[in-house]
C-alpha cells in the first residue's frame, strides 16, 4: 500500500452519495496504470473497478491492515488562548491505539452484517483480500492539559481512507476507492473523550455501511 498513498494525492471535497453508480467506458474513460476504470456517482469520493467485476465466485473476505498515517503537527501550547487560535493538534500514542482499535472493531462489526461475505485470515480461491489503511488523519480537539476543561466543538478531526481489492491467490487488483471525511458532530457537543470517540466510531462505522453494501452490490452484479 505505501506505493498506493505516494500515487494517490488527491484534495479532497464532500462527497455526495448517488444510486446509480456508472462505470466509465469508450475512448475517453478514466483508467487507471492497473487497467481499472473510474467510478461515477459511487458510495466513495474516488473509486475505480476491473470491467465487468462481479464478486459472485467469493464469499469471504481477508482484512488486510495497511496502518494509519497522521499528519506532522506542531505540538500543542500549553496556553490556552494559543491553543483557542489553532485547528490541528497532534494525537498522542494513547489516542492513536484507541483511534485504530475503534477503526478495527466497526468496520469487522460493518462486515459482519453482509449479506453474502464472512470474514476470513487466509488466502482461498473464494477469498477476497481488502487493504485499507487511512491517511492524513489529524485531531481539532485541544489536549485536555490545555486548560480548557469544559469547551464546545463543532469538528473532531479528518482522515482519509485508502482502499484496495484484490482476489486473495493471483493478487489481481480488483477495485480501489478513497474518501475523506470530517467527523464533524450532528450539533456543537462538549468535548470529552466519550462524545468525542462516540463520533468517531459514528463516522467510521458510515465508512464501514458504504463498504459493505459495495461488496454486497458487486457480488449481485452492480456497479
Amino acid at each position: 500500500m505505501k506505493y498506493l498513498f505516494l500515487l494517490l494525492t488527491f484534495t479532497f471535497l464532500a462527497g455526495c452519495e448517488t444510486t446509480s453508480p456508472t462505470l466509465q467506458t469508450g475512448a475517453n474513460a478514466e483508467i487507471t496504470f492497473d487497467g481499472l476504470h473510474r467510478v461515477d456517482g459511487s458510495y466513495m469520493q474516488y473509486a475505480w473497478l476491473k470491467p465487468d467485476l462481479n464478486l459472485a465466485a467469493y464469499t469471504k473476505v481477508r482484512v488486510v491492515n495497511a496502518g494509519i498515517e497522521y499528519r506532522e503537527v506542531k505540538p500543542a501550547s500549553r496556553s490556552p488562548s494559543a491553543n483557542a487560535r489553532r485547528s490541528e493538534f497532534p494525537l498522542t500514542e494513547k489516542k492513536k491505539a484507541r483511534l485504530e482499535n475503534i477503526l478495527r472493531e466497526v468496520f469487522q462489526e460493518e462486515l459482519r452484517k453482509s449479506k453474502y461475505f464472512t470474514l476470513s485470515y487466509e488466502p482461498g480461491p473464494d477469498v477476497l483480500t481488502l487493504t485499507g489503511g487511512l491517511l492524513d488523519v489529524v485531531s481539532a480537539i485541544p489536549p485536555e492539559s490545555a486548560g480548557r476543561s469544559d469547551f464546545y466543538v463543532s469538528n473532531i478531526g479528518s482522515a482519509k481512507l485508502v482502499l484496495e481489492l484484490q482476489d486473495s491467490q493471483s493478487n489481481e487488483i480488483l477495485a480501489r476507492a478513497l474518501d475523506g471525511r470530517n467527523a464533524q458532530p450532528l450539533t456543537m457537543q462538549k468535548s470529552s473523550p466519550g462524545t468525542n470517540a462516540q463520533e468517531v466510531r459514528r463516522e467510521f462505522r458510515q465508512w464501514g455501511k458504504r463498504l459493505t453494501a459495495t461488496l454486497d452490490q458487486l457480488h449481485e452484479g452492480q456497479p
